[in-house]
């Protein structure tokens, strides 16, 4: 046993006031912080440890306080620990909303996980940043430095290179930058859960000031799972028919909607790849790879309408195609 998790096993020995439980840790986040499940009997918590991420653990703090304050349903803090950045907080139990969802009821559920959107984008707080386009482009160039270079090996001319930062540029400066809610920022069938018919998110803690669509593209067009076409339709309708800009005086028609969506998945799946990439190479945690088809799949969907993003659908392309040829992700 690490000692680490000795250290934490004392710490809830003095706070459950007792050595009858067990813990273990919950493998799959992709972030530096550990989680653990903690069962006393009948009642599980889940153990947050945010040792290795300071900042985060400050964000989360204060996304948890914004979110309470505004009635976004989040899990429960029994315990607070800002020393050691250590929570212990409500187990949600199995019921993320990709478990919970069946061709029966998948509609009405991501409904309600759109409705929680339009609640969370009514926040008017002064206390977040704002989505800027330095890190939008930062996180879009992942792509190019862990997708392409370094997991596919394309060497990448020059010429490339720039038209490659020409068409994130293009992407970006697209963006209506005008219209900006809060926004999660990591809103996929992982951080949504379903339980007693409301909607209860996690993992909230980079949320800031963003395009409107972002969140609805994280859990329509989600890394983690399929959404049929037809329902993607049904429930981009029910946004939209809902959405109204904060300032009357914006307008933002259907076909700019569809637009901003397109780019935000170009510029959210560019980062994302880029992101299981690097999580593979640089950490060795090679789980997030068996997800990089579908999302190499979205940039090249949404680039593949825009002239000005070709060279990014050519790439997207020929990453998909080397990565379906090697064993590279199937070694792993």
């Amino acid at each position: 046993m690490k000692i680490k998790q000795k250290q934490l096993i004392n710490y809830l020995r003095r706070k459950l006031g007792t050595k009858d439980f067990k813990f273990c840790e919950i493998t799959g986040d992709a972030s530096k912080r550990k989680y653990y499940r903690i069962s006393k009997g009948k009642k599980n918590y889940i153990l947050m440890d945010s040792s290795l991420e300071i900042r985060n653990y400050k964000n989360f703090i204060k996304c948890s306080n914004i979110f309470n304050n505004n009635k976004i349903i989040i899990p429960k803090i029994f315990d607070q620990n800002d020393n050691k950045k250590i929570l212990i907080l409500e187990d949600i139990g199995n019921n993320l909303i990709y478990e919970r969802s069946n061709k029966n009821n998948k509609i009405q559920i991501y409904k309600k996980a759109i409705s929680n959107i339009s609640n969370i984008q009514k926040i008017k707080v002064n206390n977040l940043p704002i989505y800027k386009e330095h890190k939008y482009f930062k996180e879009s160039y992942l792509f190019v430095e862990w997708v392409l270079e370094k997991l596919c090996n394309f060497r990448i001319s020059n010429k490339d290179n720039n038209n490659i930062i020409k068409s994130i540029n293009y992407l970006i400066h697209k963006l209506n930058h005008e219209i900006n809610t809060v926004v999660h920022r990591d809103y996929h069938s992982k951080n949504i859960f379903y339980k007693n018919k409301k909607i209860i998110i996690i993992d909230y803690q980079d949320a800031v000031y963003g395009s409107p669509v972002y969140d609805l593209v994280s859990l329509l067009n989600d890394c983690y799972v399929d959404i049929d076409e037809k329902s993607r339709k049904i429930l981009i309708n029910s946004f939209y028919d809902k959405f109204t800009p904060a300032n009357k005086k914006i307008k933002f028609s259907k076909n700019e909607f569809l637009f901003n969506y397109d780019l935000i998945s170009a510029q959210r799946h560019t980062k994302a790849s880029g992101i299981f990439c690097r999580l593979s190479i640089k950490h060795k945690r090679h789980n997030y790879l068996q997800y990089l088809n579908r999302t190499i799949n979205y940039i090249i969907f949404a680039t593949s309408k825009y002239d000005n993003l070709n060279i990014i659908n050519y790439f997207a392309k020929e990453a998909l195609n080397k990565i379906n040829e090697s064993n590279y992700i199937s070694s792993r």
